[in-house]
């Protein structure tokens, strides 16, 4: 079970799967009770529908709903989900065919391509977005062929005119509407096929994940806000993702805030968001690894967290 996949039970319906690695005979998973629930919403609901899912979880040093493996009535795969797909509406004749066309330009298996969303769930509309997952050891391939495909014009960036989409998907942050447009108009990994809103989720496979659970144990230290410069992007497509920096000024914290040599997410809308070489102002939550001594910052959690890279700030 790994991100793009819903698990479903009677308690909580269906649940999205968050990231690649959980904790033993658990899996970690948000209830879909609505488009950019904050998370207070999202854990009053668990807390009062499933008592004693709400875990510290002593990898990630957070507090997270962990799905007992035996309370899981139904597994959706989002790799099964689009090898079983049909093309019985204009959405998944759509779905399939963008999918086929990143496998052969990628140089992928088709086997590596998922379909996640309201596609995956069988509640798709018309005006539904199509939700490509595209699992691979080595996300590149993915990114250079959805890029290939905005090169040639197969695909397109979003604009302003999809402003009520991005909207809806981004009620839950601070962050003004026109930065998040300006920045998903540089992604690969969100635009438009056929005049449909696509995104793709770059995820890495299980066995080639560079953070499998128990191999850390982080720890909040504070909430800070930084300006640095990204170093190495090899893994800001991915979902989750991880950034290498150099953090070069605190504007909010402590000067501890200066150790960070990292910035991750487990948010897709974070992913692709700023490009090596590139000045950045992120703000997130300072952690500390106690196994190696790391610091990191890590965001995704709060309304006000953000990365946004320099160039489009102004």
């Amino acid at each position: 079970m790994i991100e793009g996949d819903y698990v479903y039970t009677s308690e909580l319906g269906f649940l999205a799967v968050k990231g690649v690695s959980h904790p033993p005979g658990k899996v970690v998973a948000f209830p879909r009770i609505g488009r950019a629930a904050a998370l207070e919403e999202v854990y009053a609901f668990i807390e009062e529908r499933m008592r004693g899912c709400l875990v510290f979880d002593d990898h990630s040093g957070q507090v997270l709903p962990q799905i007992p493996v035996e309370r899981v009535e139904r597994h959706l795969s989002s790799r099964a989900g689009f090898r079983s797909l049909r093309p019985v509406d204009v959405l998944s004749k759509l779905a399939l065919e963008l999918g086929a066309i990143v496998s052969e330009v990628g140089g992928l298996p088709l086997e590596s391509i998922g379909i996640s969303g309201s596609i995956l769930l069988g509640a798709h509309r018309r005006d539904s977005d199509i939700d490509l997952v595209i699992v691979e050891p080595h996300g590149y391939r993915a990114v250079e062929a959805l890029m290939e495909l905005r090169r040639t014009g197969i695909t397109q960036p979003v604009s302003s005119e999809h402003a009520h989409d991005l909207a809806a998907k981004r009620k839950d942050s601070t962050l003004p509407l026109e930065t998040w447009i300006r920045h998903e108009a540089r992604k690969a990994l969100y635009g438009l096929f056929k005049g449909v809103v696509y995104s793709a989720k770059v995820v890495p496979s299980p066995e080639n994940y560079w953070e499998p659970w128990g191999s850390a144990r982080w720890r909040e230290l504070e909430d800070i806000e930084v300006r640095g410069r990204l170093l190495d992007d090899s893994r800001g497509a991915y979902t989750p993702m991880r950034l290498e920096v150099s953090v070069e000024k605190v504007l909010a914290g402590s000067c501890e805030a200066l150790k960070a040599s990292e910035i991750a997410s487990f948010r897709s809308r974070f992913a692709e968001q700023v490009f090596a070489g590139e000045e950045f102002q992120a703000r997130g939550r300072l952690e500390v690894d106690l196994v190696s001594g790391k610091h990191r910052i890590f965001i995704g959690n709060k309304p006000e967290d953000y990365i946004i890279s320099s160039s489009i700030m102004g």
